[in-house]
């Protein structure tokens, strides 16, 4: 084996070992959201979804614009589902086309 090869093979094991310390760092956590809608109206996005907490707290959310604010909140998860649904249905009465994606998988760095 030649130096050079020696020194390329030392580079890529400390990169190697580096990556791999990086992914312990950062850990990759599932979302826990109850109901997630996405609405589009030509390029537009907007979402809406149901987050429980640890408390069991439920918080209805709403993105526009890339900018996700809380709509309401409460202990009765129904409650929740019902803003989510209002937001749905005065979207869809815009002309908005909305589909449920609670079945999909999101994570999150955390």
């Amino acid at each position: 084996m030649t130096r050079r090869s020696q020194i390329a093979k030392l580079i890529l094991s400390v990169l190697l070992l580096a990556v791999s310390s990086i992914g312990y760092a950062e850990q990759v956590s599932e979302v826990q959201n109850k109901a997630y809608i996405i609405c589009k109206n030509r390029a537009e996005v907007r979402t809406v979804r149901v987050h429980i907490d640890t408390a069991g707290v439920c918080t209805t959310y709403y993105s526009k614009q890339g900018s996700e604010k809380g709509i309401g909140s409460g202990k009765n998860h129904e409650s929740c589902v019902g803003f989510m649904n209002n937001v749905k249905t005065n979207l869809e009465n815009s002309n908005w086309t909305c589909r449920d994606i609670s079945s999909t998988k999101i994570t999150s760095l955390e």
